[in-house]
């Protein structure tokens, strides 16, 4: 079932950026079990289609946006994976929906019903306790990030690659690898992502360095004595997405490869199809194909380690306005993500990467107005939001 939306917004004419929802299943939730008051669930999957618009102001931020390809009508097209969890019947719920931004494309809000951490991203989601359901929430979860390995279950965002003027970008990439038994080689991503493949096999300016710890002097470790290809994969002839140092990777170090690669998504998109999801689900109406269309008074995002730095990032750049100006998320609750951010609006950007010496954690760090005392800079990470006059 496609659900092909055409919401008008304030302005006359103009689109908003879901395009199009298509439900690819809709079941009872837990085999029809009721949840106090609110009564019984139903869960919504499927797809997401949008279409940004790369001149509105709002959207700006997002690096490289101005080099994305367009259609035909000049917007920045892009989908992602959805589910929704509702009341199955609209009415009975607390009128409040709860984002869950998917870690590394996994669901964690169930935590709140006392749930364990879900290992197997297909197995039917489990009620828990109850919890959220009995106090009436609308959960939804959303694609984000957009270098999911190609894994049945996980939550992803399907995204363009920047195109500068000879073609896919290249450029410098960081890549740390870590185990704790020896092996040989090492998937060019952090913790089995899509691959960022080297722009030039025998580049000799691409580095290795090893140490003992975080701030231990780095050691060189010889070109010669590593290549960006598998020996296996030598001989099936595929695209390189491994280095392989025959003599071996020592457990317990630490191995820092840059290399130039070839091919940058826009990672930043993430951010605005997180925005424009819940925004839709909030705004738009049933003629538009929303499924809690008139149910929703308020929207809270969610995020546990990775995602709670992802929301840190998106409310740090002011991107929880939508394109019409109005507020998506009303609340953020940053689980586990401390002070940091990470590689969520960058060029080359690595969105599992946690490497908390360079990205992740820059200033600010607080929602208070604080000094870097290396740099003297003023700021907060409610800056931009309280300069728009919308803090959630």
């Amino acid at each position: 079932l496609a659900i092909e939306p055409c919401i008008q917004g304030e302005k006359g004419g103009t689109t908003l950026p879901v395009t199009k929802l298509e439900i690819a299943d809709r079941s009872q939730f837990a085999h029809g079990e009721s949840f106090g008051e609110t009564g019984s669930y139903e869960l919504i999957e499927g797809k997401v289609h949008f279409a940004v618009d790369p001149l509105n102001p709002r959207n700006q931020v997002i690096t490289d946006l101005d080099l994305a390809p367009r259609d035909s009508v000049g917007k920045v097209e892009m989908s992602a994976d959805f589910a929704v969890l509702k009341p199955s019947e609209l009415g009975r719920g607390n009128r409040r929906l709860l984002f869950d931004v998917v870690n590394r494309g996994g669901k964690t809000a169930f935590g709140f019903n006392s749930i364990p951490s879900i290992e197997d991203p297909t197995a039917p989601l489990a009620p828990g306790n109850g919890f959220l359901m009995r106090h009436g929430y609308t959960v939804v979860w959303g694609g984000w990030q957009a270098d999911m390995p190609d894994v049945p279950g996980l939550i992803g965002l399907q995204a363009p690659q920047a195109i500068g003027p000879g073609g896919p970008l290249a450029g410098k990439i960081l890549c740390q690898f870590q185990s704790d038994i020896p092996v040989q080689s090492f998937l060019l991503s952090h913790r089995g992502h899509t691959p960022h493949p080297p722009a030039d096999l025998d580049d000799p300016d691409a580095t290795l360095m090893i140490r003992d710890h975080p701030n231990d002097q780095a050691a060189p470790i010889d070109r010669g004595d590593w290549s960006f290809i598998r020996s296996e994969d030598a001989k099936a002839g595929s695209e390189p997405s491994h280095i392989y140092m025959p003599s071996g990777f020592l457990p317990g170090k630490i191995y820092q490869l840059v290399y130039v690669s070839k091919g940058s998504t826009i990672v930043g998109l993430g951010l605005a199809a997180v925005r424009d999801v819940v925004s839709f689900l909030k705004y738009a109406d049933g003629d538009a194909g929303n499924p809690c269309a008139g149910d929703i008074d308020y929207a809270y995002g969610f995020g546990r380690s990775q995602s709670g730095r992802f929301l840190r990032q998106m409310i740090h750049l002011g991107l929880n306005d939508d394109e019409e100006g109005r507020m998506a998320l009303d609340g953020i609750i940053p689980h586990v993500g401390g002070g940091m951010r990470g590689e969520f609006n960058l060029r080359f950007g690595q969105p599992s990467q946690d490497i908390c010496f360079i990205c992740p954690e820059m200033f600010p760090f607080t929602d208070t107005t604080q000094v870097d005392p290396i740099t003297g800079a003023t700021g907060s990470l409610l800056d931009k939001l309280e300069e728009q006059g919308q803090v959630p």
